[in-house]
């Protein structure tokens, strides 16, 4: 017995298919509501830096739990936070810093290479189910990094000198597998000046 499948396999181009969406997603202007509104309010409330630290070296399940998230399965986490540094060297393309605390540790304001997802996962802001598909969750994070690098970025460089102490909240990645916080990278946010 022979079965045929006649018309069983259509063949389109990638970009009909594309262009023929109903309702193109947006991701400029879905950014540009979320910056003016719900990601100020995460910002209000990021953890401060020296308390995640502490809460993940003391019971890392429950501060993974309380303050980080992650769009998938995995090592990987992403949390908001705040803190108190001093500006130690300024580069082309970051700022090295000395987080203040009881045990100060080093970390890196990014100023330059803002790519990824971690400041659109950090927020904690976005639901994977309301994306259909990866190319619009992706324009997300692109739209994000862009502010960041466009709004965020010349401001502090302008501003920031050796010697400066800085109030920060900026978008972390944390390995769960290979927690480290010294050297962390901070995707800035807000920066403000103290000194």
């Amino acid at each position: 017995m022979v079965l045929l499948g006649y018309n069983a396999v259509y063949i389109r181009k990638l970009s009909d298919v594309v262009n023929s969406r109903p309702g193109k997603f947006d991701a400029k202007s879905y950014v540009q509501k979320l910056w003016a509104g719900r990601l100020q309010e995460k910002l209000d409330s990021a953890i401060d830096v020296n308390t995640l630290k502490e809460s993940l070296q003391t019971d890392p399940a429950d501060g993974f739990g309380k303050y980080t998230h992650a769009l998938a399965i995995g090592n990987y986490r992403y949390a908001m936070v705040k803190g108190i540094a001093m500006v130690d060297v300024v580069k082309e393309d970051e700022v090295l810093v000395t987080i203040q605390s009881a045990q100060p540790f080093k970390a890196v304001v990014l100023t330059e290479f803002v790519y990824g997802n971690t400041l659109r996962d950090a927020s904690g802001l976005i639901d994977l189910q309301a994306f259909p598909n990866t190319g619009d969750l992706n324009g997300v994070s692109g739209e994000l990094n862009k502010k960041v690098r466009q709004e965020v970025i010349p401001a502090l460089k302008s501003m920031l000198k050796p010697g400066n102490k800085i109030e920060f909240t900026g978008a972390v990645e944390l390995n769960k597998a290979h927690l480290r916080f010294d050297d962390i990278e901070i995707v800035p946010v807000r920066i403000k000046r103290i000194s």
